[in-house]
């Protein structure tokens, strides 16, 4: 076993189940995808309900269990990040045409992030995913966003989250401009308190 797997599946020494549900969330995209490409339009958005639904029970087992760990916070941004991308996969498949009819708005949705990762680095040399109110309302509208285009068949819904999203990535690099470093600040115009 290598050691990554390992550190990932019997963290601190005893088999971590919060890893394994996150390890889920990212091994269920490629069975999404292969059910959107046969034509199981309602077969693929209920097993992506699942995985999408893993990203709340990791986080409860981790913390239930008492084994949240940095290494295991770190592991659901990882998948977080792959599974987003996967979302504009999902999307593209199922609404045929919806990147020429919304390009601006999923290019602040999903190139966005990206972009903001890469200008946390340049500005403090660490990649720094907050935990701002906004993050989290951005990533429940994020997951959310696939059932909600293909229920309601509204794709306004994608500039309702690019708004939200484009948002929070802003509130992120003021705080990281006011020197702010603390991930578990509750929102940008939290103290910033000296490392």
């Amino acid at each position: 076993m290598s050691a990554l797997l390992k550190r990932v599946l019997i963290e601190d020494g005893g088999l971590k189940l919060a890893n394994l549900v996150t390890l889920s969330r990212a091994v269920l995209i490629a069975p999404i995808l292969l059910l959107l490409l046969a034509g199981f339009r309602w077969s693929a958005l209920g097993l992506y309900g699942v995985a999408a639904a893993s990203d709340l029970v990791d986080g409860w087992l981790a913390r239930r269990s008492g084994r949240a760990s940095a290494f295991g916070a770190q592991l659901d941004a990882v998948v977080d990040n792959l599974f987003s991308i996967a979302i504009l996969a999902f999307l593209a498949l199922d609404r045929p045409g919806i990147l020429a009819r919304q390009p601006v708005a999923l290019a602040i949705l999903f190139a966005g992030p990206i972009a903001y990762l890469a200008i946390s680095w340049l500005l403090s040399r660490r990649v720094l995913m907050f935990h701002f109110w906004s993050a989290k309302a951005g990533g429940v509208v994020l997951f959310g966003l696939w059932p909600l285009v293909a229920l309601t068949g509204w794709e306004g819904w994608i500039w309702l989250a690019a708004l939200l999203v484009g948002f929070s990535r802003l509130e992120q690099i003021a705080f990281i401009l006011r020197g702010g470093r603390a991930l578990d600040a509750p929102h940008g115009l939290s103290r910033v308190q000296a490392e």
